[in-house]
């Protein structure tokens, strides 16, 4: 949002002067006709900005979200307005970028848009779940409900996330911390026994010259070496920000020992749950299917995700074609051709959805205690290593002594 320095005329003669910030020029204008003044002058206030205010700095993040919808809801509900609504949500909000979205959608709404058209030209921030929930609700007269209900869904989905992040995250740090570990008792400590060691004469161990050719390559190729990494690093991070490379990425993790699993049973919750909250809100099975591929972020789900919704479109039915993927369990499955059956598919849905919840809870802490053991035996054989390494020739030495 830019700000103005605008000088205006009334009919009567008099002069006004005032800031005001719009996205652009026209915006001021409209403004001050809306008034029944006239513009005189107009100039754009060049300001320096403050860090927040930067995208890079400040995110629309699922936290946010969450609590912009549970106090829209909650003040909409106390009988306010809709445009007073969005101007106290604007006050309270601590997002900077948020702040400005909401001041931007309240300003269309008061020109004649609708809360989800107004919303929809922020896509970048707000997702098409919540943007066609909003719809549903404006149609239905149920627009509270429908933030309270896009809001449960944020924050599973968050909850969700970070039980995923989290077992993923744990064993890489550890592994993070072994090799700076590692590297260093190579760089610095070893060479300090490597010249006690030479000094002696003595003839070394096999394991202890492994050692020290080890300590020795790393100490005079140490520079190419974090090189060489950051240009693997930074290969990596460039190719999985291609297409290829993440849709590669993407179909490897769930596939991926032990994490593999963990990871298709979060995207199985994730679909369940978003398809069916989508469809109890009155949004079709097809528009839903394509709406659930970009919540569950996965490129190689999401390409799957569009084959189905063609086979959908085309009178195939949800559980032939999901079936087909194989991406899903069997379960997930089974509970489609039942719904279907049954005619309660949102129902089996919701039911399914909770139960992969669960899943993904129980995965998440098998994982970390198997990983655990298996973390600590490969730092102890590390240790290990280079203890037996020093130790065995110390040995030889104390017993020439």
């Amino acid at each position: 949002m830019a700000k103005f320095q605008y000088r205006a005329k009334s009919m009567s003669g008099k002069i006004v002067e005032g800031i005001y910030e719009a996205p652009e020029k026209q915006y001021v204008i409209d403004m001050i006709k809306e008034k029944s003044f006239y513009p005189l002058e107009i100039k754009e206030i060049s300001e320096g900005k403050d860090l927040k205010e930067y995208e890079l700095f400040s995110k629309v993040k699922t936290k946010d979200l969450i609590v912009f919808c549970r106090q829209f809801s909650g003040i909409l509900k106390a009988g306010v307005t809709l445009v007073q609504a969005l101007k106290m949500l604007g006050e309270q909000t601590e997002n900077v970028i948020l702040t400005n979205i909401i001041k931007e959608v309240s300003d269309d709404i008061q020109k004649g848009s609708g809360l989800s058209q107004a919303m929809a030209k922020h896509g970048k921030h707000f997702p098409p779940i919540l943007i066609h929930m909003v719809n549903a609700g404006e149609i239905s007269g149920t627009l509270e409900e429908s933030l309270d209900t896009v809001a449960l869904q944020f924050e599973k989905q968050d909850k969700l996330r970070k039980k995923v992040k989290g077992a993923m995250t744990y064993p890489m740090i550890v592994l993070v911390v072994a090799v700076v570990v590692v590297a260093f008792l190579l760089t610095f400590v070893v060479p300090t026994f490597t010249t006690i060691f030479e000094s002696s004469g003595a003839d070394l161990p096999g394991i202890t010259l492994v050692l020290i050719g080890l300590s020795g390559f790393l100490k005079n190729n140490l520079v190419v070496i974090i090189l060489m990494v950051v240009i693997i690093l930074a290969s990596i991070k460039i190719y999985l920000n291609t297409d290829e490379g993440r849709y590669k990425f993407d179909r490897f993790k769930l596939n991926m020992p032990l994490i593999g699993p963990v990871q298709t049973k979060s995207v199985s919750a994730s679909f369940a749950r978003t398809l069916t909250t989508l469809m109890s809100s009155g949004v079709g099975v097809t528009e839903a299917i394509r709406i659930t591929g970009q919540v569950v972020g996965n490129a190689y789900v999401i390409e799957k995700l569009n084959i189905i919704e063609q086979q959908v479109s085309e009178g195939k039915g949800l559980y032939g074609p999901v079936k087909q993927s194989n991406i899903f369990p069997p379960l997930l499955c089974n509970m489609l051709m039942l719904g279907e059956e049954t005619g309660n598919l949102e129902d089996m849905l919701s039911k399914t959805a909770n139960y992969f919840e669960e899943e993904v809870d129980d995965a998440t802490a098998k994982l970390t205690s198997m990983l655990e053991p298996l973390i600590i035996l490969f730092l102890a054989v590390i240790v290990a290593f280079i203890v037996i390494a020093i130790a065995l020739p110390m040995f030889e030495l104390s017993n020439v002594v």
